[in-house]
């Protein structure tokens, strides 16, 4: 029997609190998680782990949420990413979907829903393999 490597999630919010709760709702012994509190450091960690799914925070200070997602999606990174708003809206779900968003999750969410789509994400990139 083979043991199988942790799937690699990076978070990332500008209110820790937010990373921590995310964190906490997917816990278990199959993810490995790393928070990020900015696009900068999130891009930082990205380039030396190369996660499998990024969640990322639409409205942030300095580098956005969008230019995040198109930094990522300009370097081939392979991470499907999630983007995360408390603002939601149809324009700007459309916006990150036609740039290479995975989902779109409008907040507040419950436990369950991030870790659903965190599973299909998961299955995505497997698919994409």
């Amino acid at each position: 029997m083979t043991e199988q490597t942790p799937k690699k999630i990076l978070v990332v919010d500008d209110e820790i609190n937010v990373c921590k709760s995310i964190r906490r709702a997917l816990m278990c012994d199959e993810y490995e998680i790393d928070m990020a509190t900015g696009g900068e450091e999130a891009l930082r960690k990205e380039a030396e782990k190369h996660y499998d799914v990024i969640l990322v925070d639409l409205m942030m200070p300095g580098l956005s949420g969008i230019d995040l997602l198109r930094s990522l999606k300009g370097q081939r990174s392979r991470a499907q990413i999630i983007m995360m708003t408390g603002y939601p809206s149809t324009k700007t779900s459309l916006h990150t979907m036609q740039l290479g968003a995975f989902d779109y999750l409008p907040k507040p969410f419950v436990p369950s829903e991030i870790r659903n789509v965190v599973i299909r994400a998961l299955e995505a990139g497997r698919a994409e393999e």
